[in-house]
């Protein structure tokens, strides 16, 4: 009995490790949870650095969505500067398995017409302040 629950298990793992791309199974990184196609490594290295990759493994957006928000990382958020070449092979990796799909209902909110967030945190504002010091440059998305 406890074979089958061991050899059931394993399977299950093996199961959850694995995700399909264009109808190809593709392995999923064990700590990232990302999917290991074609530039992953790049996403790893620039993305994961500094916060868990779980922050977009359930976004979904357009190649144009995906560049802005690594342009607002940039400008508000400490992203180094990508080389050209990096930045396309993070947004084709971006595009192709994080893409709209049949479940995108429609573009993100725009900022501009979003209210106020009565909950900006210390970091945001210390952030802003360092804006207005000069101490940061604000790279428009």
């Amino acid at each position: 009995m406890k074979m089958k629950a061991v050899i059931f298990w394993m399977m299950v793992g093996w199961l959850v490790v694995v995700a399909t791309v264009g109808g190809q199974e593709v392995a999923v990184d064990e700590l990232t949870g990302l999917k290991m196609a074609p530039g992953w490594e790049l996403v790893r290295n620039n993305c994961v650095t500094c916060h868990s990759a779980k922050q977009f493994l359930q976004q979904k957006g357009t190649r144009e969505t995906w560049r802005s928000v690594i342009k607002w990382m940039q400008g508000r958020a400490g992203l180094w500067p990508l080389e050209a070449k990096v930045e396309e092979e993070i947004l084709n990796y971006l595009e192709a398995n994080h893409g709209p799909g049949k479940e995108f209902r429609r573009a993100p909110i725009p900022a501009n017409l979003m209210p106020v967030n009565p909950y900006a945190s210390a970091a945001r504002k210390e952030a802003e302040e360092k804006e207005k010091k000069g101490e940061i440059q604000r790279v428009k998305p």
